[in-house]
């Protein structure tokens, strides 16, 4: 009975830090006292429930590896700037290793418990078939296009960069680029003014609607490999080139199966696991 004591009341601590991050995205140490009361209500309530289900059949069945400890203190370990940092936090929250440790193996335990009692939960073949054949809506592409552009901004504060300037430099950009058409990357990578210009000037795979009204009207009339007249938009004068058009779709069953199959699990698990947890509630009242 003693051993059960000390592990209820660590995970008392661990799960008090847990409420406090929860409601308010604090530690407890600095929460006020109205705060401090909420969350204790909530670390008791999961408290509660963390005892039930580490008194079942199905949690005695399950064994919890010091390896698996080790591995999930040095995760909350390496939060932290310092070793110092994370044992005075431990200190500072009422913990220490060893208390830590044991709310650490009854927490993970409890994590194995739950998905032990969801693997009973299924979605099948016809129904991931079913919910994709009334839902295409869900499953469609919009049409996207790679592009690329070379950008000099419009500051006044730099002679060069004065707008007749700007445009007088962006001229010689579509010359050179006249004389060697495949080599807009390259002079992005030369004369744009955008971070992009590392990668070749390259802004992506892009739904219509995600660049300024200016590009964007002109992008979606292009065809592939060709390259707009000179545009402006609030950031300045640009070149933009499409460099790859993706027609709008419908992704295939196979693709669209998984997210379909975890979409309509989620709410099963949930349920499963709930009532699994009434269960065990129901067991102790004697009902």
């Amino acid at each position: 009975m003693a051993g059960e004591t000390v592990i209820v009341d660590a995970v008392d601590s661990y799960l008090l830090l847990n409420a406090a991050a929860q409601l308010f995205e604090k530690v407890p140490a600095d929460l006020n006292p109205e705060q401090r009361q909420q969350a204790v209500v909530l670390a008791e309530k999961e408290s509660l429930m963390l005892q039930r289900i580490l008194a079942s059949d199905e949690a005695g069945a399950i064994e919890i590896g010091e390896d698996e400890i080790v591995l999930a203190r040095s995760k909350i370990e390496e939060r932290y700037p310092s070793r110092h940092d994370y044992l005075e936090d431990l200190v500072r929250n009422g913990m220490n290793e060893a208390t830590l440790s044991l709310s650490l193996a009854a927490t993970l335990k409890v994590e194995k418990v739950m998905q032990q009692v969801a693997s009973v939960a299924t979605v099948s073949d016809d129904e991931v078939a079913e919910f994709y054949s009334v839902n295409p809506d869900k499953f469609s592409h919009a049409e996207l296009r790679e592009a690329r552009h070379i950008l000099i901004t419009i500051n006044k504060q730099f002679p060069e960069n004065r707008r007749k300037a700007v445009k007088a430099r962006m001229k010689k950009i579509v010359e050179e680029l006249a004389e060697k058409p495949d080599a807009f990357a390259d002079l992005a990578m030369r004369y744009s003014e955008c971070p992009t210009a590392l990668e070749g000037g390259f802004l992506g795979k892009l739904p219509q609607g995600k660049l300024y009204a200016e590009l964007d009207s002109s992008l979606f009339v292009m065809g592939e490999g060709e390259v707009s007249e000179i545009l402006e938009s609030p950031m300045g004068m640009h070149l933009l080139r499409c460099d790859r058009i993706h027609p709008a779709d419908v992704a295939p069953l196979e693709e669209a199966a998984p997210m379909i199959r975890e979409y309509l699990l989620k709410p099963r698990i949930s349920k499963v696991q709930k009532q699994w947890i009434r269960s065990l509630f129901a067991v102790e009242a004697g009902q």
